[in-house]
């Protein structure tokens, strides 16, 4: 079987054309795991596209993590398109779940296989050893991406058929499963009518056992649990987390530039 890289970004055999790979959890700063997205990674690749770079798709097969990474993922897409006028486009290759749902809405164009799924509910963040001024402090913050960057988002995309009541129906309660037919419905989005073998990994795991998961997706993270090949060599890593530019754009995500 081909090695699947978790994160890597490749020239197409159309010069003008780059593809970026975001398969795994999205993180707010160090690495867990290899496959973990972090806004160091994010940010050094767009800074890394060659000059006559036209064209940005993004394929996407991701459980989703650090809202607050995301946020500025999306602020780095939004300053691309309008600085480097680059087209971005958003594939969903298999999952687009919780934060990894807000990419897509910031492309150009979406694009969502068959039987590719997108999960959307509110912002979350972990509140784990915080006092409760703090997590007062956290739940406004979330409010104000909800607010801010989420709604505005989804709504950018949205069809007539995304009314604001339909907005605050798939952001309350519990995780909306959403397939390829189901998000044509309220949203922009163009249907590729196959079918793509994904790989799943660890990072699904919470996916697959939670009871409000349906079938058809633990059924989708079935297909390969193989471990894959480390994308980054130490040396690497350590050279992304020491790049200051890129700790900068991620202390600036705090105040949701």
């Amino acid at each position: 079987m081909r090695t699947i890289k978790f994160w890597e970004i490749k020239a197409q055999k159309n010069k003008d054309s780059v593809d970026m790979l975001i398969y795994g959890s999205i993180v707010g700063g160090e690495k867990y795991e290899e496959t973990d997205v972090t806004i160091t990674d994010f940010i050094r690749d767009l800074e890394s596209l060659p000059s006559n770079t036209k064209e940005l798709n993004m394929r996407i097969n991701s459980p989703g993590g650090s809202v607050f990474t995301s946020v500025s993922m999306m602020n780095q897409l939004k300053r691309l398109k309008s600085e480097k006028k680059i087209t971005v486009n958003a594939y969903i290759d298999g999952i687009g779940a919780s934060s990894a749902s807000m990419l897509p809405m910031v492309a150009d164009n979406i694009y969502m296989y068959e039987n590719s799924f997108l999960m959307i509910h509110k912002p979350m963040a972990s509140a784990f050893m915080a006092n409760s001024l703090e997590m007062k402090e956290t739940a406004e913050l979330l409010d104000q991406v909800e607010a801010r960057t989420l709604i505005p988002a989804y709504k950018s995309k949205g069809t007539s058929e995304l009314t604001d009541e339909k907005i605050s129906e798939l952001l309350n309660g519990k995780d909306n499963w959403l397939n390829a037919e189901e998000v044509s419905k309220f949203f922009n989005v163009t249907i590729i009518e196959e079918g793509l073998q994904m790989v799943a990994h660890k990072d699904f795991d919470a996916i697959a056992k939670s009871e409000s998961t349906p079938k058809e997706v633990k059924a989708l993270l079935e297909v390969d649990k193989e471990p894959q090949a480390n994308v980054l060599t130490d040396a690497e890593r350590q050279e992304i987390l020491s790049n200051s530019k890129a700790n900068i754009a991620y202390l600036q995500t705090l105040n949701l530039l």
